[in-house]
């Protein structure tokens, strides 16, 4: 979510009358505060958290707390540091609620408040306080697009499209509630609709790259990978941070069976998130669709050495080992595989192959015949089953499996005439180079 906390750099006159206002009950400014410039060391404070240093910008505002105590504003700004810091989530929150005792009506403690709660899962509260805030400032413009993104947050969606119309209405140059009105129309199945409102968004600010990675997400599901390629690169591009971001483009030009430029993506996601399991796994799955077994054996290896237990990949180092030869250790992945996901078609289809090409029939035609249940309308195990049986003379059903792959692969081939075939899984399961050809 795009909440972002605001904070007042406090005049010398603001910060005179919150010091004042907290003083109620006849207490009097201590000689500590008196000799300290607290203003001027707020601003230095906010200036440093503007530059993006939190970590200098907090001691700063320790200094003027320790002048002047029942400062709303030094609390508040207090707040906002500790929330940027990371990992400090309930200090923040004391720093904002001690604002706020100090100085009920402070608006801006309220919203980062709000913001706080909202980015913790607690948005129930945050809109309780956001409706706070608007209740003294109705028009006031942060605290209306942060409700209705606490209101997105809860799946009110009627509520947060409302409020987000209302901030887009105050803020005409801000992208940010149109891009959530997208999505907001992308959840209600309008998605001409979301695709509008981002293209909105993006001719206020280009350099949005969620908003380019909800487009492009929208033009795969339409299957204009072309497309969708092209605004996956521009989210990469503005935000390199997001594994997800390497993952969709390198999977979508897989789909454009352009395994090498894929290769290229996901590599530069192994160096850039060198501990996350995925990003080696998809090394190996590009580095297998072009036939780069030993790149894609490293990467499935150390993929497994993250995580080992991820069926996936195991499957496809059992593929890759098969292709060469190393049937005992590939039979040992590709049952692990199954076992640990009894619905994972490939990894019954390719241990069935495996046995296959050991002569091991019998035991092929079992596992095969369960990777047909999982998946009746893969042409390419009937075609293995076909095999198998051949083998063992057993005609009748060789004849049978031959049948059904012929009538799955004309069905393949006109949903691919008309454009319907779905090649998605070809993401994770690039086909082998060098597969055998229909018989004829």
């Amino acid at each position: 979510m795009l909440l972002v906390a605001n904070f007042v750099v406090p005049s010398a006159r603001a910060q005179s009358a919150s010091r004042a206002g907290a003083a109620q009950g006849g207490e009097r400014a201590t000689a500590a505060a008196r000799s300290v410039d607290v203003p001027a060391l707020l601003r230095e404070a906010a200036a440093l958290l503007q530059a993006g240093k939190p970590e200098e910008a907090e001691p700063v505002v320790r200094r003027a707390l320790a002048a002047a105590p029942r400062d709303a504003n030094a609390h508040n700004l207090l707040g906002v540091i500790l929330d940027q810091r990371g990992g400090r989530v309930a200090e923040a929150e004391r720093a904002y609620r001690e604002a706020l005792r100090l100085h009920p009506q402070a608006t801006s403690a309220r919203a980062n408040l709000g913001v706080l709660l909202a980015r913790n899962g607690r948005s129930l509260e945050a809109v309780e306080m956001f409706e706070a805030v608007l209740k003294d400032v109705p028009e006031h413009r942060q605290a209306t697009l942060n409700l209705g993104l606490a209101l997105y947050q809860l799946k009110r969606f009627d509520e947060a499209a409302a409020r987000l119309e209302a901030a887009a209405k105050l803020s005409p140059a801000a992208a940010e509630p149109l891009y959530y009105l997208g999505l907001i129309a992308q959840e209600r199945g309008r998605a001409s609709e979301a695709a509008d409102y981002w293209q909105s968004a993006l001719a206020l600010r280009p350099n949005f790259p969620e908003v380019n990675f909800a487009l492009a997400e929208e033009l795969r599901k339409r299957r204009h990978y072309e497309g969708a390629a092209e605004f996956y690169e521009r989210a990469l591009t503005q935000d390199p941070s997001k594994l997800v971001y390497y993952v969709r483009l390198g999977g979508v030009y897989m789909l454009l069976v352009r395994y090498d430029r894929a290769l290229e993506i996901f590599r530069r996601a192994a160096e850039r998130f060198p501990e996350a399991a995925e990003a080696h796994y998809f090394v190996g799955i590009a580095a297998r669709g072009s036939a780069s077994y030993d790149v894609a054996e490293a990467s499935l290896r150390r993929s497994l050495a993250l995580r080992p237990d991820n069926p996936d990949a195991l499957s496809q180092l059992g593929f890759i080992l098969t292709e060469r030869s190393n049937f005992a250790e590939a039979e040992e992945l590709l049952r692990r595989a199954a076992s640990l996901a009894a619905g994972h078609f490939y990894a019954q289809y390719d241990l069935g192959r495996l046995l296959l090409k050991q002569q091991r029939y019998d035991e092929a035609i079992k596992i095969l015949q369960q990777a047909a249940t999982i998946r009746a309308d893969d042409a390419s195990v009937h075609y293995s089953m076909f095999m198998a049986f051949s083998r063992l003379k057993r005609k009748a059903e060789a004849d049978a499996e031959l049948d059904t792959f012929k009538r799955l692969e004309e069905e393949r081939k006109r949903r691919r005439s008309e454009g319907l075939e779905d090649h998605t899984d070809a993401v994770d399961n690039p086909p082998a180079p060098d597969s055998a050809p229909p018989p004829g």
